[in-house]
């Protein structure tokens, strides 16, 4: 009997998932999701980013991704800026899973704008920098989504108010170029992948 007891117990342990955050975790989750991101409080902002999403109350939880992933895609342009235009490529490199997100509804709620196949493709051949390289020294997200019961490839690059991916500048100078506008952009220092 003892040994059904202890099964049975364990078996409701190994289901039960993610233990419920305590509720000073849940109260600093409901904070930082509405506070702007520049009066979050520094010092715990790696105490933020670890919380486990599956942890909180489902109301919480597309709030705390969307901020996470905000959180994530600023250090990475903060990072890009301040290393410079010259990226040496690194085939080993590991896009963090929390720097990523599958849900177009995310993306386009943090700041992430849709960019077409051929701009990635331009971009790839301007930069020659591959999707490993932007993923992982650039803000790509790659989105596969469904459409019309076809699977379609989404690519999304970060890019709001002032603080904008290099590449999205990029593609927006394009995208000025094909309309027939002019641009001096391109020439003036424009990311560059080393292989």
């Amino acid at each position: 009997m003892p040994a059904l007891i202890l099964s049975l117990l364990l078996a409701q342990t190994l289901f039960a998932g993610t233990a419920p955050a305590a509720k000073d975790t849940v109260d600093m989750v409901e904070a930082f999701v509405k506070l702007p991101i520049d009066q979050m409080p520094a010092d715990h902002i790696d105490e933020f980013v670890a919380v486990d999403p599956e942890s909180l109350p489902k109301k919480l939880q597309k709030g705390f991704k969307a901020r996470r992933l905000e959180l994530y895609t600023l250090k990475q342009l903060f990072k890009r800026k301040k290393e410079g235009t010259i990226i040496s490529s690194d085939d080993s490199c590991a896009v963090p899973h929390e720097a990523k997100s599958g849900e177009i509804g995310l993306l386009t709620m943090v700041g992430y704008v849709e960019i077409f196949e051929d701009e990635k493709r331009w971009l790839e051949d301007k930069t020659k920098c591959t999707e490993r390289d932007m993923m992982c020294n650039f803000t790509l997200q790659i989105v596969d989504d469904v459409v019309k019961k076809k699977k379609v490839r989404k690519y999304f690059l970060y890019c709001k108010g002032a603080a904008c991916d290099a590449l999205m500048v990029l593609v927006g100078a394009h995208r000025s170029q094909v309309a027939g506008k002019q641009t001096n952009f391109f020439g003036s220092g424009a990311p560059v992948c080393t292989h």
